[in-house]
């Protein structure tokens, strides 16, 4: 292993932007390859460079010029980043937690420099969004990521009634949140909640919603930092079409002068329903 990493460390990096996933909490789960970027970059980009260098210190990759690019970051910061890789540097991206640009800054820079034909290279590794769906127990051959979910409750609530049922869905979800969140979700859906994960307190809880929000209210204690919360699209084999928001839904179409033909086709696209059946649905509630 030792030999490996003296290996590594002499290879020469590209006049590029790398962007590199780190640790989403244990320090361990950093790679090779990204642990060789980083110590060979000319610059490594941080979100936050007092977050950057406690990671850069575990691993001893001393005396690095840090840059700051945040969502507080303006094109003046992007020309600069430009003005680096244009002289032939080699330059890291970084975030505080897992990988850059998943529901983190740096869009923005990506385009911005694509734009401008710079090469960028990304280095994968942990993402707290993976990490949960691996252990979910949660079928995720399809799902659908949120990244964070509005503040405003009104608003949260219509995008999660807009969702099609046919696909998992992800999403992030801060602490103070959880439960009011978990109170907006469908009753019969699964869910699991992700927690500290990678760290010493990681929890990862896949059970009924009904069950989760027991759970968190007599234990408020564990409402601390991010969580991931997946919930399970609903079987194909189910019949959703006696769910009341099914019912409103066609109502507010039919109100609203929409064509049964187009409301069934509509709906059976968010709801797991025939679309036939929903036609014949939407002629008993039009009487």
């Amino acid at each position: 292993m030792r030999d490996l990493f003296a290996k590594i460390q002499d290879i020469k990096l590209e006049n590029a932007l790398y962007v590199v996933a780190t640790p989403i909490g244990n320090l361990s789960d950093i790679t090779l390859r990204a642990l060789q970027i980083l110590n060979k970059a000319d610059f490594v980009i941080c979100e936050d460079t007092r977050i950057s260098m406690r990671l850069l210190k575990a691993y001893e990759i001393k005396d690095k010029k840090l840059l700051t690019y945040n969502d507080h970051s303006d094109e003046k910061m992007r020309d600069k980043i430009f003005h680096f890789l244009s002289q032939g540097h080699s330059l890291a991206l970084i975030t505080d937690a897992g990988t850059p640009l998943i529901s983190d800054p740096g869009f923005k820079l990506i385009n911005f420099l694509r734009a401008r034909n710079q090469k960028i290279i990304p280095i994968p590794g942990a993402s707290s969004l993976t990490t949960a769906l691996c252990a979910a127990g949660i079928a995720c051959d399809n799902f659908l990521f949120l990244g964070f979910l509005p503040t405003s409750k009104i608003q949260k609530e219509k995008l999660l009634k807009s969702l099609p049922k046919n696909f998992t869905f992800v999403f992030f979800e801060s602490a103070n949140r959880v439960i009011e969140t978990l109170e907006l979700l469908e009753k019969n859906r699964r869910v699991c909640v992700a927690r500290e994960l990678t760290k010493i307190h990681e929890e990862i809880i896949s059970d009924k919603i009904e069950n989760l929000l027991h759970f968190f209210e007599k234990q408020q204690d564990k409402l601390r930092g991010e969580f991931v919360i997946i919930v399970e699209k609903v079987d194909k084999n189910e019949k959703d079409f006696s769910d009341e928001n099914l019912k409103t839904e066609i109502r507010n179409a039919i109100s609203r002068g929409e064509s049964i033909k187009d409301l069934s086709q509509n709906l059976s696209e968010i709801y797991v329903v025939n679309k036939k059946t929903i036609y014949q649905l939407a002629l008993q509630l039009a009487l």
